[in-house]
């Protein structure tokens, strides 16, 4: 069976990152549709009837945010992954309130994406046959996870005497975000505490079990991320020790695991905050890659799209690593490259222009003149 997925966003090239980098034929999913903001998005659910909603928060007109609000109540059976472009905790609230599958941050990683469609797809798949419990995570992860039992996410229900519990829904979510930006990443020896993870989760657990399933599952966890910490270099602060505060000997097993989702989240932003802060080699390439090709239509959206980034992120992070923003480093490798010509004397002042990357020849002597305080002609009659 092929599942229909409605990508919504605002942004062109966003809705084509998602459609390059899902492994549509692998899961099974056909694309049957896009729009551009949440009211689109909303008629476009209507006629379409899509199995999987993949949107963004942020968008004119009716927000990510309205949009779930809607999904929820006129749509509940369809699977939702929410984007975002920032971490920004009331967002996430927003997803975990909608029951969203997942929550991704941009610049979208394809391992990510596909393991939050490979749990729509589980989800769905799951939705025609009665379960005897409530599924504690139904993520791609599961089975990664479980490998280290010998069990598999078929095992992994609380019995229904919790019922549908919203805490149990937030503590999958989490998890599956610390998860996902792990995946994929260079961490030896991690994979024995997912092992270890594995054998607390992989088996069905009565709510005498479930009390102490925090603690236990809390010391792998942190565990894990410490282990990914230090092979990184990365310098996170401890977590574990919030969690005992907040618990007292009476706790409830939902306010154990509400408050375990809340450190396991600090700790996976705190993880994945260190990991874009020491991203400077993917700057580096960006700022090489200007180098080369200043000459030719270089925009902010072009580049964010050539190396899958959102145009916010790589504002950002372009200015704090070079000093500059984009656009005023690329205005600036054209005219010191236009500057170098004119004084050489080989080619006209049109041709100098051209080869800097400008076709417009008047707009070239008024950035000419703002960045150096004279013209080209009068640089040309100086000499």
């Amino acid at each position: 069976m092929t599942y229909k997925v409605l990508i919504v966003d605002d942004e062109p090239w966003s809705r084509e990152i998602v459609k390059d980098l899902a492994d549509w034929e692998g899961l099974g999913l056909a694309v049957a549709g896009e729009a551009e903001d949440g009211e689109e998005g909303l008629r476009r659910i209507g006629e379409l009837a899509p199995d999987i909603v993949v949107t963004d928060m942020r968008m004119p007109g009716l927000s990510g945010t309205e949009l779930l609000n809607e999904l929820g109540a006129r749509f509940p059976a369809a699977k939702i992954v929410v984007m975002s472009g920032y971490d920004d905790f009331a967002y996430l609230k927003q997803a975990i309130r909608s029951k969203a599958v997942d929550y991704l941050l941009k610049p979208l990683d394809p391992a990510e994406l596909n393991a939050a469609l490979t749990a729509c797809v589980r989800e769905l798949d799951a939705a025609s046959a009665p379960s005897p419990g409530i599924a504690v995570d139904s993520d791609a992860a599961s089975d990664e996870l479980a490998r280290g039992s010998g069990a598999t996410s078929d095992n992994w229900r609380i019995p229904t005497a919790f019922g549908d519990s919203a805490v149990l829904e937030r503590y999958a979510l989490e998890k599956r975000r610390i998860y996902g930006r792990l995946q994929g990443l260079d961490r030896p020896g991690i994979e024995g505490a997912y092992a270890a993870l594995g054998r607390y989760l992989a088996r069905a657990l009565t709510p005498e079990e479930l009390k102490g399933l925090p603690t236990r599952l809390a010391q792998d966890a942190l565990a894990m991320l410490e282990t990914f910490a230090s092979e990184q270099g990365i310098d996170i602060v401890p977590i574990w020790s919030g969690i005992e505060g907040r618990l007292g000997p009476g706790s409830t097993p939902e306010e154990a695991a509400m408050a375990l989702a809340e450190r396991l989240g600090e700790a996976a932003d705190a993880a994945a905050k260190a990991i874009r802060a020491r991203s400077r080699l993917d700057l580096d390439e960006i700022r090489v890659y200007i180098d080369a090709h200043f000459a030719e239509e270089l925009t902010l959206e072009s580049l964010s799209h050539r190396f899958f980034v959102s145009k916010e992120h790589l504002s950002r992070a372009f200015k704090a690593h070079v000093g500059t923003g984009v656009t005023d480093y690329v205005t600036m490798r054209r005219m010191v490259y236009a500057e170098s010509l004119l004084r050489e004397g080989k080619v006209s002042i049109k041709q100098a222009a051209k080869l800097s990357g400008y076709e417009d020849l008047a707009y070239f002597y008024r950035v000419f003149k703002r960045r150096f305080g004279f013209s080209p002609g009068e640089l040309r009659s100086g000499e």
